[in-house]
């Protein structure tokens, strides 16, 4: 009876004290909620400020710095009394690049030089909370003009419209608190700048401050008494993000007196309800005890008989008549269970001869089973074996065998170990920690399985602790699988993405590296080296004139004589078409120009020979020497690239050293001579479209054309892209360039747009992301012609893509929502093309022609473009394959899954009209 007296009681207190709490939680969450609001309701001035400054941040300023600021401050003076009565501000502010103050608008407000002088550090935007009197949010951004900081723009606004917005949306009031000089409070160095319901909670912060500490509140909430009446107060920054003692404060003021009145309330009743209830619990559990007692005893006086095995007896002393009974309660349910327990123990006895003679079919079965997974191990494709605690091999399966080469007798009972390198001693170590017992999870490690000293193969193991019983020894399970063939593939790609495909050579991306790291030897050791930029001076005659595969030979006999010529130090990359670099380390300026005469002798002594024609051959070389031409990579590349420009200019078959001042006047010729020469083409119409047709393989059907831009010069001459489109690029007239391929790319559409096969692959340029009204002038096409953007691919090139990664994926999104598609150009040429191909939302891949025209000769673009086809196939991307020029690479693709090719086998560049006009005439396939 006391025990359930004190039971109860514990039982009242416990619901006493989780009521309280709950009480606590409860107003912990609603401060939380309100500090949410307040920081939201702050953030969102912020923001609101940040979209007004913006609006100057994103014009586009064309002119001097000068004249934009100009420009701004027009803008300002004309419309400020209607924006700031519009956007609710108070000032605006524009300092120069020194940080000074220019201008000011709107009233007159003290500002940070700091946070003036880090926005222009920085030229990243910042916001602030500043107070004197009143508290103002700013928000201060940099000004830019040609890609140049001009100045800083700051934009402020009262804090008290925050406060009262939360007073609207909360119903409960705040005050803002400042740091105050002035104040003779040392406890409390605040004064109050803003307040709600000011009659009453000014008399409560008064008493506030003269009856508690402020630490008191920066840590948590606390209930202050006043007048009769309950008040919760909770002060937290009013900047979430700053930690300065002098920043401004919330003051969050909560009347909780009709909740305080109410949970006391309620806790009396719970007091009451429990005294209540223990009084009518323990009258009740008197009576039913009473009832259980005599039935308790009936049924354990029938319990030896239950144990003698009589279970008739047993059954009729206590047989339960529940069809009399209206209640049934947890004694009838143990009367009626011992009853049915009778019941079981008397079929089970009948069972157990029965049990004994299944349980020895089951053996029987289990052996055979035994026996059945004994066969699938042997028959299972990888190496299965065990292996005890000391590392000697149990038992192995016949893959196994077969791995190992070896008879089963010649393994069981070695260490493992011993067909180990013994230069895997992470393997090593993993294996004595789980026959140990310290690692007790199956572990991975890809290693060696020795055979012998000149025989290895590449094994992925998965090694696993056996669970044995106490009397067994421990063991260890070992699973490999044999990975050689995988490790060369992997092996093979990575040689795809550091060496030509071509020439076998260093590619541009192995260049950069070795170059970067013989610089950084250089400087370590206080060694020169050189660098030559080597560039062929025929070459584009043999590939235009008698195709790319005389090209490629051409390109293999010049990489077979280079290699002769040079030292087994020195590094030789082809990094462009026909464009190759030499790095000699730790040489002097009479060194590297010895190398250049036997590298120009050695070129010109070849006789190239294609379509019974004779080219003499000869390079224009360009040497630069570090230091003394250049500190970094890019400098040498530079100035070795406008080297050779020199020695091609004056004649070429030719080296040249780098002299400052000479090839900068060369480099600057050339450049005008070519913005001539594109400005003339643009002012007189002489770029005109070739079209190449692009055959959609299942069918036989040309899918599309690819607008292939040309220049047609006074003297007939065609100029191709690669002529001029890198100088148009230098020289900033790309973008026009940009706008006249959309243009006559559309034109074309809108000329042929009774024909249905009249569908267009138009190119943009590399600089067309950074080009920030392109986009507009795009739209703008498209919604005066009114053409059908279905028939329009817009290619970009995946090496343009890929280094302007965000301003592209915002450019084909737009595109995309205007009803165009977009071709990824060029691609594989990256090795981290597949990251970027799974984020950029193209609706076709363009693999690049260097893989595709060796296709039929070459294994390892066969395993790189089948790796690249199955990634596109994945991604749900149509692949297009250029260079397609023959029958074999078209066979090729075809086999791969490629639904798309383009090349001279298909079909060369040529006016529309004759194309469509032929395609209309031909049946597809």
């Amino acid at each position: 009876m006391i025990i359930f007296l004190l039971l109860h009681t514990a039982l009242s207190y416990v619901i006493y004290l989780d009521t309280r709490q709950n009480f606590v939680n409860e107003r912990h969450n609603v401060i939380n909620q309100l500090q949410n609001i307040a920081y939201a309701l702050t953030n969102d001035s912020f923001l609101m400020l940040d979209q007004f400054a913006e609006l100057f941040s994103v014009t586009e300023l064309e002119n001097h710095s000068d004249d934009a600021t100009i420009q701004l401050f027009a803008t300002l003076d004309k419309h400020w009394d209607q924006w700031q009565f519009i956007w609710d501000l108070e000032n605006a502010k524009f300092f120069d690049a020194s940080g000074q103050q220019v201008r000011n608008w709107g009233h007159s407000l003290a500002h940070n030089p700091d946070k003036i002088i880090q926005v222009l550090g920085n030229e990243v935007p910042a916001h602030d909370i500043n107070c004197d009197r009143n508290c103002y949010l700013t928000a201060t951004i940099p000004i830019m003009a040609n890609a140049e900081i001009i100045g800083a723009f700051s934009v402020s606004r009262s804090f008290a419209d925050t406060i009262i917005e939360y007073n609207r949306a909360t119903q409960s009031d705040i005050a803002i608190m400042v740091a105050s000089n002035s104040s003779l409070n040392t406890q409390w160095p605040f004064t109050t700048t803003a307040i709600t319901n000011v009659q009453t909670n000014q008399d409560l912060l008064q008493h506030v401050k003269k009856n508690y500490l402020l630490a008191d509140f920066l840590i948590q909430r606390n209930v202050v008494n006043l007048n009769g009446k309950h008040y919760e107060l909770s002060i937290i920054p009013a900047n979430q993000s700053t930690e300065r003692l002098d920043a401004p404060y919330f003051v969050l003021i909560n009347d909780i007196s009709k909740a305080h009145q109410a949970l006391n309330q309620n806790l009396a009743k719970i007091w009451f309800y429990g005294i209540f209830s223990f009084i009518i619990s323990l009258t009740i559990t008197l009576i039913s005890l009473y009832l259980a007692l005599r039935r308790v005893i009936r049924l354990s006086s029938a319990i030896p008989i239950l144990a003698d095995k009589q279970y008739a007896t047993f059954r009729s002393r206590i047989e339960p008549d529940q069809a009399k009974k209206r209640l049934f309660d947890e004694l009838d349910t143990l009367n009626l269970n011992a009853y049915n327990l009778s019941l079981q123990l008397e079929e089970l006895e009948k069972m157990v001869s029965s049990q004994i003679h299944k349980l020895i079919n089951q053996g029987e079965a289990l052996s055979k089973e035994k026996d059945f997974i004994q066969h699938l191990i042997n028959m299972a494709p990888i190496l299965i074996l065990t292996q005890d605690k000391n590392g000697q091999i149990l038992s192995i399966n016949q893959a196994g065998i077969q791995e190992f080469t070896f008879q089963e007798e010649l393994i069981i009972n070695n260490p493992f170990e011993r067909f180990i390198p013994k230069s895997e001693k992470q393997h090593i170590d993993i294996l004595k920690q789980i026959r140990n017992g310290e690692i007790t999870t199956h572990i991975k490690y890809d290693g060696f399985l020795e055979i012998n000293p000149s025989q290895k193969r590449h094994i992925s193991w998965i090694h696993s602790p056996i669970n044995t019983s106490v009397n067994q020894q421990a063991k260890v399970l070992s699973l490999g699988v044999d990975i050689s063939d995988r490790k060369l593939i992997e092996e093979q790609m990575l040689n795809l993405a550091t060496h030509d495909h071509l020439t076998g050579i260093n590619n541009r991306r192995k260049f950069q590296s070795e170059l970067k790291r013989e610089l950084a030897t250089a400087q370590r050791n206080q060694q020169q080296f050189g660098l030559m930029y080597i560039d062929l001076d025929q070459f584009k005659i043999v590939n235009d004139s008698c195709g790319h595969h005389a090209g490629d030979k051409l390109l293999l006999e010049v990489t077979r004589r280079l290699d002769n010529v040079i030292r087994e130090t020195d590094i030789l990359s082809r990094i462009g078409g026909d464009e190759f670099t030499l790095i000699m380390p730790n040489t002097n300026i009479d060194g590297i120009t010895h190398v250049a005469t036997k590298i120009n002798e050695c070129i010109r002594a070849i006789e190239f020979s294609a379509d019974k024609r004779m080219f003499k051959i000869g390079a224009s070389i360009g040497i630069a020497m570090y230091p003394d031409h250049g500190s970094d990579a890019q400098e040498l590349l530079t100035n070795a690239d406008m080297a050779m420009y020199y020695a091609k200019e004056n004649r070429r078959g030719q080296y040249h050293v780098y002299s400052p001042n000479k090839h900068f006047t060369v480099h600057l010729s050339n450049r005008v001579y070519w913005k001539e020469i594109i400005e003339n083409a643009l002012q007189h119409q002489q770029f005109f479209f070739q079209y190449q047709p692009i055959q959609f393989i299942p069918d036989g059907s040309i899918s599309h054309y690819e607008c292939l831009l040309r220049i047609k010069d006074e003297n007939e001459a065609i100029l191709m892209p690669g002529d001029f489109i890198r100088q148009a690029e230098e020289s900033g007239l790309i973008g026009q360039i940009d706008r006249l391929v959309i243009k006559k790319g559309i034109q074309t559409l809108l000329k042929h747009a009774e024909n249905d096969r009249c569908k267009l692959a138009i190119n943009l340029s590399g600089r067309s992301f950074n080009d920030v009204n392109l986009l507009q002038f795009i739209t703008r096409q498209l919604a005066e012609t009114r053409v059908n953007t279905k028939n329009i691919i817009f290619e970009i090139t995946e090496t343009a893509a890929v280094s302007n990664f965000t301003a592209a994926q915002e450019m084909i999104n737009s595109i995309k929502t205007m009803g165009c598609q977009i071709a990824l150009d060029d691609f594989g040429v990256g090795f981290s093309s597949f990251y970027y191909l799974k984020h950029l939302p193209v609706d076709y891949v363009k693999i690049d022609g260097s893989f595709i025209r060796q296709l039929d000769n070459n294994k390892e673009d066969r395993i790189f473009v089948k790796a690249i086809t199955d990634v596109c196939i994945a991604l749900d991307k149509k692949i297009i394959a250029e260079y397609v020029e023959n029958e074999a690479i078209l066979n090729i693709v075809r086999d791969f899954g490629i639904e798309y090719a383009q090349g001279f086998y298909i079909g060369k560049p040529d006016d529309i009209s004759l194309q469509l006009d032929d395609s209309n005439d031909a049946s597809p396939g």
